[in-house]
This record gives C-alpha cells, structure tokens and sequence, in this order.
C-alpha cells in the first residue's frame, strides 16, 4: 500500500496517453516555423487552455514551468524585483522551503525585509495576525494555500483582502492543494498561483504558474523569450499535455475522491486515538 501522494502520486494512464505523441512522433520544437513545430505549438495552447480552466483565468496568464518550486521562485523572486512599490515581504514559517529560500534569497542579495506571521498552534494563519505585519511598503504576502505537512488549509480569500488593502501582492504555493481544494485565483483572490504536475498524476518536471493579467514580472530564466517572456527554455510539451490532462481529471474525480479519502482518514484516525490514548494529532482536527 502506498500512503506517501503528497509526496509524488503515479502518473496517471490517461495523462501519459495524452503525452505520448509528443513524445514520439510529435517532437517539434514549438517554437519552430514547420508544420512539425506548430503541431506542438498546437498541444501547447490546448494544454495551456485546460489549465487555465481548471485555475479560473485566462489562458495567456499561465506560464510552464519544471515544477512547484520554479513556480514559486519566478513567483516571489519575478514579482518582488519588478514590483518597486517596497522591499518588505511576509511569509509564514511553516511555509514550503521553496517559498522561505526564495524570500531569503531576496533578503540576502536585494535588501528586502521579511516578516513572518504568527500561526496558530494548527498552522492557521488568521486574518488579524496578517494585518499586525503587513506595512505600506509589503510588497508580496506568500502563504500556501494548503500546508505541506500537517495539511492546515488557509482562507486565502480573507488573507488577500487584507493584504490588498495595503496593496501588497499575494502568492499562493498551491502543489499540495491542487489535487483536492478548488483553486479558482478568482475565488481565492491572489494575484499568483503556483502548482506541481507529479502531485496531480502527471509525471516529474512539469508545472505551472498563474501570474494575474499584466502585472510585471522579472524572469528567474533569461533566454530565448518563451512563455511571455516569463520563462524561457523550450517548452516541455509532453509535460505540459500531460498536466493538462490529469488536472481536467482530478477536479472531475475531486468529489468522489475526497469523500473516500476522507472517509479513510477519519477511520485510521479514530484507531490510532483507540489504540493509542496519548497519540496527538499534529495539525487541525478534521
């Protein structure tokens, strides 16, 4: 039995039958002017479009990336050194080690300021604590929108009010939620959304960013200009078709799927706590 998805889930069938071609017969460089490059092109844009259902944006505010932490750097690192409205971030302690180096690295070499909000002893961070921290000069707010290990899930909307009123910009490190939560960035209200293909079912090296409209970004990858500008390397198509294909099938399954899952947990919680009186539960209750 294996009990560690939140770790890496298997690639699921269908995402690796969409991937296929691309990687076999369909191998064009999108970028290429030939009708092998525009077939890819073509599975590039259909995959750029699943996603950016699933997230609830439009199309050209999706980038690829090779994963959840690259999301995270071009999201904190791209916004933060194009933003010149402030040097001062806030994350939270419990974050992702993507998130809290990201910020360090800015610390370090480009002279922002870090503040971390407090938590509750759940990992909640609550609408008032991020108001205690944040200041006019907050540049970006980064909470993730569920914990990666103790599961603690944010009210990220509430969380971007606040950190809106200040005009700070608002990241979320959504790998460990995309499989389960509905991460619509409109409902959620942030203005970056960060995810990881191998999580959802869709193979190692491949993820994605959501980054709101217009807004300035600094590229963590400086190249040939692909992704808007935001990314550059040639793009993974077979990954990128492959992400487009378990996303549109996680958020199908997404009831049926946590209502068992949920229902396992709750059991296997319950005998551990018989079995065990003093075990105690490292997160919040379900």
């Amino acid at each position: 039995m294996y009990l560690d998805a939140a770790a890496t889930a298997p690639m699921r069938r269908e995402a690796l039958e969409a991937a296929w071609p691309y990687l076999t017969g369909e191998f064009g460089n999108p970028s290429s002017q030939h009708s092998l490059g525009e077939r890819a092109a073509a599975g590039l844009r259909a995959a750029r479009r699943q996603v950016a259902g699933v997230l609830g944006c439009r199309a050209s505010e999706v980038a690829f990336t090779s994963g959840g932490t690259e999301g995270a750097n071009l999201a904190i690192k791209g916004l933060a050194l194009a933003n010149p409205r402030g040097r001062h971030l806030v994350t939270a302690a419990i974050e992702h080690e993507a998130v809290l180096e990201s910020v360090d690295y800015l610390r370090r070499l480009h002279g922002f300021e870090v503040s971390f909000v407090d938590v509750t002893g759940t990992g909640v961070v609550t609408p008032e604590a991020l108001a205690a921290v944040l200041r006019e000069d907050t540049t970006l707010v980064s909470v993730a929108l569920a914990n990666n290990e103790i599961g603690t899930v944010q009210d990220l909307a509430a969380l971007a009010e606040v950190a809106h009123r200040v005009g700070a910009l608002v990241h979320t490190d959504a790998v460990q939620a995309a499989g389960w939560l509905d991460v619509d960035v409109r409902a959620l209200g942030v203005d970056a959304l960060s995810i990881s293909g191998h999580k959802v079912g869709a193979g190692k090296g491949i993820g994605a960013v959501y980054l709101r409209g217009r807004l300035p970004v600094e590229p963590v990858l400086h190249g040939g200009g692909q992704e808007r500008e935001r990314r550059s390397g040639t793009e993974n198509v077979a990954g990128a078709v492959a992400l487009g294909a378990a996303v549109q099938l996680v958020v199908a399954e997404r009831g049926e799927r946590t209502d068992r899952l949920a229902a396992a947990r709750d059991g296997f919680i319950a005998r551990v706590r018989e079995l065990v009186p003093t075990a105690v539960l490292t997160g919040p209750e379900p």
